[in-house]
């Protein structure tokens, strides 16, 4: 029996929103993916969230792309590949055995290294040639005489690269602590995790943020689905702040309705209503969303809306259940249906950046955002003053 409102015999389809322009697709080595759905940002000077900029959020580590995505780029499956992380082009490859990330930027004249190819362990640029190995060094020049030295500044910026969850994270600043936000169901053999298609959102990853953690627009956004009047009223519930991480308990109403064997909003006198979710934001954008729907059912979920720029991000995600026979499609059905109400709220917010606390209005129900935008500027002041100070930030401690 379907484990939510929804018939467990509902196909799955793709979202009118999620076109195939939004997403990375394989394609020749010679036409790199490009955001062309994007809408360009006000001004080039645009802050990012809270007035911070992207050194702040350099530090941290964000997905750049599925390995599926990267793996189906190219015909060799080792790229070079594209992308976009906190307005800076990067380029991803598979070099020595290791998928590595450099600035997408040839020494020489700066085309897009992107537009290249994989030849043995190393990267050769299209323009003119130039090649570098998994390192970053420039080891042929075409061009130059025999027996011409390679200039000495001929090598690649690289960045920190690793694999987790099947996707391709990328940290753009070392020397601070921290890591890939840990998400518990993917090691946990009695959960079935299904990855969702990334999506491109014109809006930063704040207000991706702040809309992921938001219950008070339930009622209202998600009226039928997630929620409805009278069930308006929320608690500006306990936060605990800890380890890089905020801990908070929200209501849900949600139920469960014995009728037909589903959850949902409440359907009848018979419902019963389920415990509360819990939330962990980890800093800066990832969300992990728990939900135990009995002793025995429970489902995790995990969103890191990756900063393309201040005003883009493009979203990873994860919906995963304990294991049983419900079908992958019901799940991705339930979570389109979700982010297909969120879309034009989300997108319709201004700026698209969060600005100051002078230009919006909170109340105590905010309480998780308002809490999150504080550690937020703090961050951004640490990281300021350099990675040392911006470690211990992360590992400061309270409640709220």
């Amino acid at each position: 029996m379907a484990q939510n409102w929804l018939s467990d015999k509902l196909p799955y389809h793709r979202p009118e929103w999620l076109g195939s322009s939004d997403n990375i697709q394989p394609g020749t080595p010679v036409q790199p993916p490009q955001y062309r759905t994007l809408q360009s940002s006000d001004s080039p000077a645009t802050s990012y969230d809270l007035g911070t900029t992207a050194e702040s959020w350099k530090y941290f580590w964000h997905p750049v792309a599925t390995v599926k995505e990267f793996r189906g780029h190219t015909h060799s499956g080792k790229g070079p590949m594209s992308t976009v992380l906190l307005g800076q082009r990067i380029v991803v490859a598979e070099m020595g055995g290791q998928i590595q990330a450099f600035d997408d930027k040839c020494p020489h004249r700066g085309a897009s290294l992107g537009m290249g190819w994989i030849e043995g362990d190393n990267l050769r640029c299209r323009y003119h040639g130039w090649c570098f190995d998994s390192k970053g060094k420039c080891v042929d020049i075409p061009s130059l005489g025999e027996g011409d030295p390679i200039p000495a500044r001929a090598k690649l910026q690289g960045y920190d690269c690793q694999i987790k969850y099947d996707l391709i994270w990328v940290r753009l600043k070392p020397g601070a602590d921290t890591s890939i936000p840990h998400f518990p169901a993917w090691d946990d053999p009695e959960m079935t995790c299904i990855p969702g298609e990334p999506y491109l959102w014109p809006c930063s990853s704040g207000r991706r943020v702040a809309n992921f953690i938001d219950v008070t627009h339930f009622a209202f956004g998600h009226q039928g689905t997630l929620g409805g009047p009278p069930h308006t009223r929320f608690k500006p519930y306990p936060i605990t702040q800890r380890e890089g991480r905020l801990e908070f308990n929200v209501d849900t109403f949600l139920a469960f309705n014995p009728g037909d064997a589903t959850y949902g909003p409440p359907s009848g006198p018979e419902s019963v209503m389920l415990g509360p979710g819990a939330y962990h934001l980890i800093m800066p954008f990832t969300v992990v969303l728990f939900f135990k729907w009995s002793e025995t059912r429970s489902t995790q979920i995990f969103m890191h809306p990756t900063p393309i720029d201040a005003e883009n991000c493009r979203s990873y995600w994860f919906t995963c259940h304990t294991n049983d026979a419900s079908p992958d499609q019901e799940h991705l059905a339930l979570q389109s249906i979700v982010l297909t109400q969120d879309l034009p709220l989300v997108a319709s917010h201004v700026p698209r950046s969060i600005g100051g606390p002078h230009e919006e209005i909170s109340v105590p129900a905010d309480k998780p955002e308002i809490i999150w935008r504080k550690w937020m500027r703090e961050l951004a002041r640490a990281a300021d003053k350099g990675p040392e100070t911006l470690s211990a930030c992360l590992q400061e401690k309270a409640e709220y």
